[in-house]
């Protein structure tokens, strides 16, 4: 499953609850905060630049694409 399709499989299980946010691993909390422009999400891990290096470059891109170009709107991006 490509990166952009795993973020996009967390953000619907986000957005249908948000207490499914606690059950990510820390690397999709990441890519599903920046997404939704709510870093406040994950505060915990320092500041936005640190919670960014903890993502590997594919995961980053694919989450920058997705929040470009809409999550719910292309759903096959």
């Amino acid at each position: 499953m490509s990166a952009e399709a795993q973020i996009r499989e967390k953000l619907q299980m986000v957005l249908a609850d948000k207490a499914n946010f606690r059950v990510l691993s820390t690397g999709e909390r990441i890519a599903v905060a920046m997404v939704l422009n709510r870093f406040d999400l994950v505060s915990e891990y320092g500041s936005i630049l640190e919670a960014i290096d903890r993502l590997n470059q594919e995961w980053t891109q694919a989450a920058l694409r997705i929040q470009r170009f809409g999550f719910e709107e292309n759903p096959h991006l």
